[in-house]
């Protein structure tokens, strides 16, 4: 997902977005088309640590906060992460609180609303739930149903089994960093079955055709 938001260098292959190739070399780019990412290592890349709940919130749709004059408008920003912290269910005393003063799982939920203020079209989780408490899991679980359910494409990357079979529709298994295999309709799919293909036990003979989609 990193190589798909351009934080990575793609060797090859190409991104395509409804039919036609599009250019993610940067995460601007990206950005300007449509996609947002929530990475894996929220502390290391998801959170300004020093920053408050506000500038988390709006950063990364700083430029439209900026005003005739070249400065940021503080009101704008206010409205809008007041809007993310009930829309998230966000537990904080204020929005001036330093983010890396809550809870890993609140943390979680600002870093999410900061990219949903962006409505993306595309929206790439990397483990998205991993190191939170059980109730933030099942919160941001149920937001991404409501998301998927309202036509949003999401690209989830995680490990928890139980997050696979309750979000996805379709499944792409990798192994070593190889496609092994893809499941279009995961109804029928069990634990066990996956599992063989994630330890690389088994593989489909033929998972090329579903690479680029």
């Amino acid at each position: 997902v990193a190589s798909l938001f351009g934080l990575r260098h793609m060797d090859e292959g190409e991104v395509i977005l409804e039919g036609k190739t599009i250019d993610n070399s940067t995460p601007h780019k990206a950005m300007k088309n449509g996609f947002a990412l929530v990475t894996e290592e929220r502390r290391a890349t998801g959170i300004f640590e020093m920053a408050d709940i506000k500038f988390n919130s709006c950063s990364a749709n700083i430029e439209n906060y900026v005003n005739n004059y070249g400065l940021l408008n503080d009101k704008s920003m206010e409205i809008d992460t007041d809007l993310q912290i009930k829309a998230m269910s966000i537990k904080t005393p204020n929005q001036k609180e330093l983010i890396r003063n809550l809870s890993g799982g609140n943390q979680q939920k600002v870093i999410i609303g900061r990219w949903l203020l962006r409505n993306p079209d595309i929206l790439l989780l990397d483990e998205p739930t991993r190191g939170v408490d059980v109730g933030a899991a099942q919160f941001i679980r149920e937001k991404l149903v409501q998301l998927r359910d309202e036509k949003s494409g999401i690209i989830l990357v995680s490990a928890d089994l139980n997050e696979v079979f309750e979000l996805c529709d379709r499944l792409l298994v990798m192994y070593k960093g190889d496609f092994v295999a893809y499941f279009e309709n995961i109804a029928d799919l069990d634990e066990f079955t996956l599992g063989k293909f994630m330890l690389g036990l088994e593989r489909h003979e033929d998972v090329s055709g579903v690479e680029h989609e």
